[in-house]
């Protein structure tokens, strides 16, 4: 006899036509972990027409992401609302030749060789920005880092100082990133066409964006080679064939990695900081092996290997607060997994958020543990639980990058700052194209005596 394909669990608190939409829009990022508590795989209904599988098992999504990955292409329909009527680009492309030869021009351009020259540029700005602060001042944690990041990536990327530009460059990404959220998120998003006051507005951001950067890009053409990450992408060439980014195209790989490099990391300093407020021992613990390894200097790469609990306080950060907390993708063709079978066409929703606090994975998930990731408490872990940059060939072209940087300026910070929170109930959580606080998080400083 054979077997039988099994389904999905249906979710069944849904309401007739609009069947699970309404429940998730009262509260995202509490569907996607309730629907991850209902079953490794549950197949949702957004409105009439719309289903996805919603996957919160490691083993599915190491078949997705790379056992089979050139079969599960980004969702179509997320892609062509992600384009905002531009052009393809790597972050933004459903097809797989695509976007592999994008990624090949630009991978060289991110390995650990060449991002180690930049750990000077990390604590630099790190430290300038603490030198900025003022004991006793609140401040947004939220902005404070991505006004940091967004210096780090002017001079690793472009060599220039951007604090002219960080506000208008910020507003731009983050506007358009709601505005792409809002669409996907809809039943049917209305045309960009629609003169509506958002799309006249971030319109109106991206082409400024696209100027700057097309600025950048002709003066570099004009002064000559700086050294930097924008050197390398426009040196970039396939040896086979000689290939290489246009200037257009150049621009618009330069924007996805500006909003990739810069918002993310932020909000993962971000949410770090303030729960290191809320777990005295876990701060007291980081800042004496901050103390210990640098002895109040600053911190250099060759420093990282004797602080391992501050890579742990970061991991734990990601598994609780991951930036993207869900993926989508779409089946190319038929395939099986497990006694799974899935249509052409079927899309997925890979639930990071899920899968990061999952009791079948992750021991009291709730808690805020950075020792679940020390090596003695990791080895037993199936390796696709934690999954902050995704995996497989499509893993996050600056994880290194980011992991790096937040390495250097959480303890170059550390050294000059306690930060305590000066709220009387936590951030509440509001999801975006990336999950961000809804109201950013303010914090005291309170600067530490220099010895």
């Amino acid at each position: 006899m054979l077997a039988q394909s099994r389904q999905p669990i249906r979710r069944a608190d849904g309401v007739p036509v609009f069947h699970d939409f309404l429940t998730y829009r009262r509260d995202p990022l509490q569907f996607w972990s309730s629907t991850g508590e209902i079953a490794p795989v549950c197949r949702i209904r957004w409105g009439p027409s719309l289903e996805y599988w919603v996957l919160t098992d490691p083993d599915f999504m190491q078949h997705v992401l790379q056992t089979r990955v050139k079969n599960y292409v980004r969702e179509r329909r997320l892609m062509h609302l992600n384009r905002m009527g531009g052009p393809e680009l790597m972050f933004n492309t459903d097809k797989w030749d695509e976007w592999l030869w994008r990624r090949r021009l630009m991978q060289p351009a991110f390995p650990r060789n060449e991002i180690v020259g930049f750990c000077q540029t990390f604590t630099d700005q790190a430290a300038s920005l603490a030198a900025q602060w003022r004991d006793g001042v609140a401040v947004d944690v939220v902005h404070e880092m991505k006004t940091l990041t967004m210096r780090v990536i002017g001079k690793t990327m472009f060599s220039v100082d951007i604090d002219t530009d960080v506000a208008g460059f910020q507003e731009s990404f983050e506007a358009t990133s709601q505005l792409v959220f809002e669409r996907a998120s809809s039943i049917v998003p209305l045309p960009l066409w629609l003169p509506t006051p958002n799309n006249r507005t971030v319109k109106h951001l991206m082409s400024v964006r696209t100027r700057t950067l097309s600025k950048i890009v002709s003066e570099r053409a004009q002064n000559g080679p700086q050294g930097d990450l924008l050197d390398m992408l426009i040196g970039a060439k396939l040896e086979e064939n000689g290939k290489q980014f246009s200037a257009e195209q150049l621009v618009g790989e330069m924007s996805g990695i500006v909003f990739a490099g810069h918002e993310t990391t932020a909000l993962t300093m971000a949410w770090l900081f303030y729960l290191l407020s809320q777990h005295p021992h876990v701060e007291q613990t980081l800042r004496a092996e901050i103390a210990q390894a640098l002895q109040g200097r600053m911190p250099t790469l060759a420093d990282l290997p004797n602080m391992p609990y501050t890579e742990c306080v970061i991991n734990e950060v990601l598994r609780l607060y991951p930036p993207v907390y869900v993926t989508i993708r779409e089946a190319d063709e038929a395939d099986t997994f497990a006694d799974y079978d899935i249509a052409k066409g079927t899309r997925f929703i890979l639930n990071i958020r899920g899968l990061h606090r999952s009791a079948q994975h992750w021991h009291r998930p709730a808690e805020f543990d950075p020792t679940r990731f020390l090596p003695e408490n990791s080895q037993k872990r199936h390796k696709w639980a934690f999954m902050p940059f995704l995996g497989g060939p499509k893993k996050c072209l600056g994880d290194v990058f980011a992991m790096l940087e937040m390495q250097l300026v959480v303890p170059t910070i550390l050294q000059r700052y306690r930060l305590r929170y000066t709220g009387t109930t936590p951030p509440k959580e509001a999801p975006s194209f990336v999950m961000h606080p809804a109201a950013g998080i303010r914090m005291r400083l309170e600067a530490i005596l220099q010895n």
